[in-house]
């Protein structure tokens, strides 16, 4: 358990205890009540993200009675829109993001060698894996998988694939069923689906590459998981491959939702890193700071669980969220974990994997 220290800070700068009512962790640094009492003076936290509303909610309520001064506003975006949109903004007199989040894990690399967000030293940073900071001023809020999705009342248990190798396979043998019926992230028009894509295919190779040149001309690119999901449901599509797992979880809890399915792809699940990152220049850097803290300790990361997305801390209780990083990795075996993380390639690269992918999608 860890202990709180919020009475002694509240003592030692002199300010009613009542001011100091967050119950810190023993290991956060002993000035951090400083970082609390700035964030007072601010005008909130304004947050662009690729998460829904019912992502955010628990945190943000989590968060809001930890911070009840600090108000969050969240706008949900394509992860390619969250940069370009804060990129027009900055500089600018609009009022613009506190935090930017998203999966668009080549702006996020691009970013880190930049140096363009804020280089803040989480205290949480020394209780997570490795991955959790790719690179100053960029950590990883959330590990997501991507799912197969399928329509359940359309394809039968033994029509349904366990992973890309298999459903490409499948789609060969009977086209009939498939053909212009599968979907996925077009990685030519989509930055999380250049980061799925590209990662995938970067750890099979040329085998997976002939996979996707087999059905390539069955599939119909998308650029948003909630459509394709939709699409799936009312049978436009039979299956969706590589498809962000926060998309289909609360899909299938909702009424209706017993028509869809899932499977993690025994041949290679995709863990997409969520990034998370404070511009340099944030109108309210203590509040995005408090937020960035609270994202990242154990009862955010389980809140972020409960909203839908996976948690990759490893003391977050298995039973409070539907999967954590650590038990998909217990499903599908840790080797068949493919990280889709802030590769400098994913930048150099983009472009020739672009055409080679839209090529693929051709047959060719």
């Amino acid at each position: 358990m860890t202990m709180v220290k919020t009475l002694a800070l509240a003592l030692a700068l002199g300010a009613p205890a009542a001011l100091h009512a967050q119950d810190l962790p023993d290991y956060y640094p002993a000035d951090y009540s400083a970082l609390v009492e700035a964030s007072r003076g601010e005008s909130g936290v304004m947050i662009y993200s690729n998460m829904a509303d019912n992502n955010w909610a628990p945190i943000l309520e989590g968060f809001r009675a930890k911070y009840p001064w600090i108000r969050v506003e969240t706008v949900d975006l394509g992860s390619g829109t969250v940069h370009s949109r804060w990129e027009a903004e900055k500089g600018s007199s609009t009022r613009t993001a506190d935090i930017l989040v998203s999966g668009a894990n080549d702006r996020w690399a691009s970013y880190g060698k930049e140096g363009l967000m804020e280089a803040y030293e989480s205290p949480e940073f020394a209780h997570l894996p490795d991955f959790a900071k790719p690179y100053p001023g960029v950590s990883v809020m959330s590990s997501d998988p991507l799912v197969i999705t399928y329509n359940a009342a359309l394809l039968s248990e033994d029509q349904r694939p366990t992973g890309f190798a298999s459903l490409a396979a499948a789609a060969v043998a009977d086209p009939g069923t498939f053909d212009g019926r599968i979907t996925t992230y077009d990685a030519a028009r989509n930055s999380f689906g250049l980061a799925a894509w590209w990662n995938y295919l970067d750890a099979k190779g040329e085998a997976g590459w002939t996979d996707l040149r087999a059905i390539g001309p069955m599939i119909r690119g998308e650029t948003s998981g909630g459509p394709m999901n939709e699409k799936i449901a009312t049978g436009e599509y039979v299956i969706g491959v590589a498809v962000s797992g926060i998309t289909i979880f609360p899909r299938l809890e909702q009424p209706g939702g017993e028509i869809l399915g899932f499977a993690f792809p025994d041949d290679g699940t995709i863990m997409m890193l969520r990034g998370m990152g404070i511009p340099k220049g944030a109108a309210n850097p203590n509040s995005a700071k408090l937020f960035l803290d609270y994202a990242l300790s154990t009862e955010g990361q389980t809140l972020i669980g409960k909203g839908g997305l996976v948690p990759y801390r490893e003391d977050v209780p298995e039973d409070q969220v539907r999967y954590t990083y650590q038990g998909i990795g217990e499903i599908v075996g840790a080797d068949n974990l493919i990280i889709a993380g802030f590769d400098e390639r994913l930048i150099s690269e983009a472009g020739a994997f672009s055409e080679k992918f839209t090529a693929a999608l051709s047959g060719k």
